[in-house]
């Protein structure tokens, strides 16, 4: 699949959901491009904070827009967290982009919303927020996947000089994350001790 249905299903997704109001940051592959580690993708993911909002009111906002639910009901449990499951045809495409909305209140979470940037992804008219790369590494620490920490360990050799590993210490410590960090510091750099 050609890149350009996936942008397009993120800004539609984005001019639907930025009514809500929610913090949302894109995460996922289609960030990781914005800390100079390219990799192909055929799915769309959000981080959205729940605020205040119901998981229902997202679900008929996303479907006013053509979105459809992938199961029923639209919203599973993730462990601590909820995800939304859909899938959308852009225009012309002829083909489905599935999106994964990890729906989340935690008080990591909740910083990492704090902490986006904003930035212009390409085929994509409006300006959207991204985690940042030191976010983006921890998010995929947590999901715990062989491409997540192949992801995390080219974020590292890519950014190692621009992250603020006492930040990434921080919530290494209190997420439980330290273990897995030390292998992917050793994937990414080996024989070199981590420095957190």
């Amino acid at each position: 699949m050609s890149p350009k249905p996936v942008f397009q299903t993120l800004e539609t997704l984005w001019a639907a959901m930025e009514p809500l109001g929610l913090p949302m940051a894109v995460m996922g592959g289609l960030a990781l491009s914005t800390w100079k580690h390219v990799r192909a993708t055929q799915d769309v993911d959000l981080l959205v904070g729940l605020v205040d909002s119901e998981p229902e009111n997202i679900v008929r906002c996303v479907m006013d827009h053509g979105f459809r639910p992938k199961r029923t009901p639209p919203v599973s449990p993730l462990g601590p967290f909820q995800v939304l499951q859909l899938e959308f045809e852009p225009a012309e495409s002829y083909v489905d982009v599935q999106v994964d909305l990890l729906l989340v209140d935690s008080e990591y979470h909740s910083r990492a919303l704090e902490r986006r940037v904003g930035v212009q992804l390409p085929d994509v008219s409006s300006e959207v927020f991204v985690l940042t790369c030191e976010d983006l590494i921890i998010h995929k620490l947590l999901a715990g996947r062989v491409i997540d920490r192949a992801d995390s360990a080219a974020l590292l050799r890519a950014n190692r000089d621009a992250l603020d590993m006492q930040y990434v210490g921080v919530w290494l410590s209190q997420l439980k994350l330290s273990g897995e960090f030390r292998k992917v510091w050793e994937e990414a750099f080996p024989g070199e001790a981590p420095p957190i």
